[in-house]
C-alpha cells in the first residue's frame, strides 16, 4: 500500500465513488465512472482506479461487477 496525495484526476474519481456509494449502497461501474466525469477512454478509468488502490483508498475485485469497496468512509477528503 502506498500512501499519498491523490492527483486531480484520481481525487475525482475517488469522489465520483464515494458520492455514488453513499447514494446507491453500491459501487459505480466503470462504464458510469467514465460516462459521468466525461473521461474519454476506459483504460483511464481503470488506470485511475489501480492508482487509488495502490495509495489504499480503494479495494477491488478484478473482474467483478460493482466491486470497488472504500477502504475508510472517514477519510478527510480535503487532506487528499
Amino acid at each position: 500500500m502506498e500512501n499519498g496525495k491523490l492527483t486531480e484526476k484520481q481525487k475525482s474519481v475517488f469522489l465520483f465513488v464515494c458520492d455514488y456509494v453513499t447514494s446507491n449502497r453500491c459501487s459505480p461501474l466503470i462504464r458510469e465512472i467514465q460516462q459521468a466525469l466525461n473521461i474519454n477512454s476506459h483504460k483511464s478509468v481503470i488506470d485511475r482506479l489501480l492508482a487509488l488502490e495502490k495509495k489504499g483508498y480503494i479495494k477491488r475485485k478484478m473482474n467483478k461487477h460493482r466491486s470497488i469497496r472504500l477502504v475508510s468512509n472517514h477519510i478527510d477528503v480535503e487532506a487528499i
